[in-house]
């Protein structure tokens, strides 16, 4: 539902979270947002594939986890994340994004934090 907007979508994603949380921006100091951006989307469409064909995505998120953690984040960012994640969702799909539909999301999203903050425990 996304996809034909995918690049306007994360490009929006980013300005709230930096709007919102600025103490984020430095995360991203040395980063290629527009890479940045197209790895955000490709990520999320790794998840929607992987939970459609029933595939365990903890490896691949344990290993997420780990690079993120080089790069910064901490496990207090995640929630950060999520909450504009859900909310760029909602700005982008409208009525469309229904409550069923954020449960799922938040849901889907606390899980896929736990993994990939447990990959960063797996750093130690």
């Amino acid at each position: 539902m996304i996809a034909p907007r995918k690049e306007e979508f994360a490009h929006s994603f980013y300005e709230r979270l930096f709007s919102y949380y600025p103490q984020t921006k430095h995360l991203f100091a040395q980063t290629d947002m527009r890479r940045q951006e197209s790895s955000l989307m490709a990520t999320l469409a790794v998840v929607v594939a992987g939970v459609e064909r029933g595939d365990s995505l903890v490896p691949t998120l344990n290993t997420l986890g780990k690079r993120h953690s080089h790069y910064g984040a901490a496990p207090e960012h995640y929630p950060l994340v999520g909450g504009v994640l859900l909310e760029t969702f909602h700005e982008y799909l409208g009525s469309q994004f229904t409550p069923a539909m954020q449960d799922a999301w938040s849901n889907a999203f606390e899980l896929i934090s736990n993994q990939m903050i447990e990959g960063t425990q797996k750093l130690n």
